[in-house]
């Protein structure tokens, strides 16, 4: 029989690095986004800091996922990556797409922490 509390650490060790997978790559959707603006003739000092400074943010986000709040955090980031779609409206697409990704993982985790006795 398996050692509960060491199953609970390898969940959370596995899905912490879900979390950052996902973080990156909303990143690297970021990255992509000052293009469409600029062929779009809108790309302005604004909208170029603010996806920048998101897939940095994201980037550092997926580094902390090992941290007891990196969730909290990566949660908020989701909504922050929503909010991209006001400079570029398919990013609304994006963002609710990532966010399910985002709640799948969650509830797979969940799932996986109650099969190892935890939470």
């Amino acid at each position: 029989m398996s050692d509960p509390a060491a199953d609970r650490a390898r969940v959370a060790k596995a899905m912490g690095g879900v979390y950052a997978a996902t973080l990156v790559l909303e990143a690297l959707t970021l990255l992509l986004v000052p293009r469409t603006v600029a062929q779009d003739g809108g790309l302005t000092g604004l909208n170029l800091t603010a996806t920048l400074g998101l897939a940095a943010v994201l980037v550092v986000l997926a580094g902390l996922q090992r941290r007891s709040w990196g969730f909290a955090a990566g949660s908020v980031a989701q909504l922050a990556f929503l909010a991209t779609g006001f400079i570029v409206p398919a990013m609304f697409l994006l963002g609710v797409l990532f966010g399910g990704i985002w709640i799948a993982a969650y509830r797979l985790r969940r799932d996986l922490l109650a099969r190892a006795g935890g939470d």
